[in-house]
């Protein structure tokens, strides 16, 4: 009877995707002893914020989480004598999109970057992502590297930059996919302390805001990639790809584990409906602008991938198989898919000539 299910939950999360994009959960690690009572708050908006539970300085903090329009925003507290493992133990029992911890020490900064590294190795089927200030160390593509030093907002003094982590985050868990967060403009900034070359920053894998005009923009929505290797290509330092690459891993995982795992039994029969169920998925992407529809965005078997498991077994004559009789051998209780997406990446710069007569 084929896989309708998967099928169904493949085009409901292809309608969605954009939507779902704009609904990502912000998590804000604070150091607060105002209220000892709780460890953990979740708020789905900003007036929900009792004010009595933290100092003025975290509250103003968490509410510019909101101004992002993230679909919750989850509060751990820990004690001010207290350090970011001790936040540890309960960011494990919480699933979020967007972490990042209102502190100002580089230690501790950077203690984050290598917990959702850590986290996300760990972590194959769902990945978690962070917006850090000024760490030393990231390089990672779910590591966003706020580095602007002090920002002013509008009417009000100047902040240290460590205390708008919450707002990045607010902004990037809300954006939909049908943009970028470059150019953004920041309204409620009045103006930012520009690196010393915000070009040169953008290229070290930071994050960083410009005054323009007298507007605050998002100079380029970048994460803190740099170092590409067999794999990891260049597109992947723009937040906007990785947003989208996380969501069709999450989806065909999530599809694979529940409604495919164990309940079929492996031949290429059942192997090519769920990879026809992928590709409906795909176009369903393709329709909605997060894939390319110019391009053949497409799974099937990962050839060599299963015919290299039956060479390991010291099945030889696999080496002369054709590609459909490397099909139909399926492996064990192994699936071997591969294949190829063009993710849409936002329309972000212009080379225009121009000829005079």
């Amino acid at each position: 009877m084929g896989l309708p299910e998967i099928l169904i939950n493949f085009s409901k999360n292809a309608v969605s995707a954009i939507t779902r994009s704009e609904n990502g959960i912000v998590c804000i690690a604070v150091k607060d002893d105002t209220d000892t009572t709780f460890t953990k708050k979740e708020y789905l908006y900003a007036t929900s914020v009792d004010s009595t539970d933290y100092t003025a300085t975290n509250y103003t903090a968490i509410q510019t989480a909101f101004l992002g329009t993230p679909y919750k925003v989850i509060v751990v507290r820990i004690a001010t004598t207290d350090d970011f493992s001790d936040v540890v133990t309960i960011l494990d029992t919480i699933k979020y999109n967007w972490l990042c911890f209102v502190d100002n020490t580089t230690d501790e900064q950077q203690a984050v970057a290598t917990y959702i590294k850590s986290k996300n190795a760990n972590s194959k089927n769902f990945k978690y992502k962070a917006v850090v200030f000024d760490a030393a160390t990231t390089d990672d593509m779910h590591l966003v590297n706020f580095t602007n030093t002090t920002v002013t907002p509008v009417d009000s003094s100047a902040i240290s930059g460590y205390l708008y982590l919450p707002r990045i985050c607010g902004l990037l868990a809300g954006l939909p996919f049908t943009r970028s967060a470059t150019y953004y403009v920041l309204t409620d900034l009045e103006s930012a302390v520009e690196p010393a070359d915000v070009d040169d920053a953008i290229d070290d894998g930071e994050f960083v805001l410009f005054n323009d005009d007298g507007e605050v923009r998002v100079a380029r929505a970048v994460n803190s990639l740099v170092t590409l290797t067999s794999g990891v290509a260049a597109d992947m330092k723009k937040i906007t790809i990785v947003e989208a690459m996380d969501l069709i891993l999450e989806d065909i995982s999530v599809e694979f584990k529940n409604n495919y795992v164990g309940k079929y039994k492996n031949n290429y029969d059942n192997q090519a409906l769920f990879i026809s169920a992928i590709n409906s998925y795909f176009r369903g992407l393709a329709a909605e602008d997060i894939l390319d529809n110019a391009f053949t965005n497409e799974a099937t078997v990962d050839i060599e991938a299963q015919r290299d498991a039956w060479l390991a077994t010291g099945e030889t004559e696999a080496e002369t198989w054709d590609d459909a009789k490397v099909k139909s051998m399926t492996f064990g209780s192994n699936v071997y898919l591969g294949g190829s997406i063009k993710i849409l990446d936002a329309i972000e710069d212009l080379t225009f000539n121009i000829t005079m007569a």
